[in-house]
């Protein structure tokens, strides 16, 4: 299946070349980019926290991080519908919704084959949903992704994009620049944090000084309690 869900996002990246992608993305380089990715990661944790609490009445982070509410499947889906999805919008709406779809259930059945591949666990199991590959997306998420591509190309991301060339653009730059080494310890020191979790799984004992500091500030515990939708593969997802 994974296969397939990758050979139908690659024809949609490779319609929106055709399409005329260096022209359709004139004046949006790293640092709009960026912008987006932080965004979308914040607005997307906010939106996450804010339905599983009216769906279940738990208030749960759903931040990818350690530190901080950023949603990074977010953020990055909101980069990639900006690179793929502008270009398309050429061509219509329907055409840029059914990109969407394609490309937004595509990359989250990515992510979290990716996710699960890498720590060993699951993020997310829609697999007691209808119409659903493999627990990793579905289609009334795929329907949604479609809807949030063409709200993001027509609305969101130009009025982001509108605010943030208020700022000026060294300024802008320079914030960036701290922004994003700040978020790469962040992203590091969560990565190492959940491999070290995934270690001890399977027995394994600490063998440097890295590990036995990992051991102790991020216990098993803490670790569920940050990512409390995190499971093991063949476990049910409760929330």
């Amino acid at each position: 299946m994974t296969i397939w869900v990758v050979a139908a996002a690659a024809a949609v990246m490779v319609a929106s070349w055709r399409g005329g992608t260096r022209t359709a993305l004139a004046g949006i380089g790293w640092y709009e980019l960026f912008f987006l990715f932080l965004s979308s990661a914040f607005l997307g944790d906010c939106f996450e926290t804010v339905f599983v609490f009216l769906r279940t009445g738990v208030l749960m982070s759903r931040s990818s991080l350690l530190y901080g509410p950023l949603s990074l499947v977010w953020g990055l889906g909101a980069v990639l519908m900006t690179l793929v999805l502008v270009p398309l919008a050429r061509r219509g709406t329907p055409v840029l919704f059914a990109g969407g779809v394609v490309l937004g259930g595509g990359f989250e059945y990515l992510a979290s084959w990716v996710l699960e591949k890498v720590t060993g666990r699951l993020f997310w199991d829609y697999s007691r949903m209808p119409f659903n590959l493999d627990g990793r997306t579905n289609l009334l998420f795929a329907l949604f992704w479609g809807a949030a591509g063409v709200f993001w190309v027509r609305l969101a991301a130009p009025w982001l994009l509108g605010w943030l060339r208020r700022v000026p653009r060294r300024t802008g730059q320079a914030l960036a620049l701290t922004v994003a080494l700040l978020l790469t310890v962040d992203m590091g020191l969560s990565a190492a944090a959940l491999l070290r979790m995934e270690e001890r799984s399977r027995g394994l004992t600490a063998s440097n000084t890295v590990e036995q500091a990992l051991d102790v500030w991020y216990t098993d515990a803490k670790l569920e309690h940050r990512y409390r939708n995190m499971q093991l593969p063949g476990q049910v997802l409760v929330f």
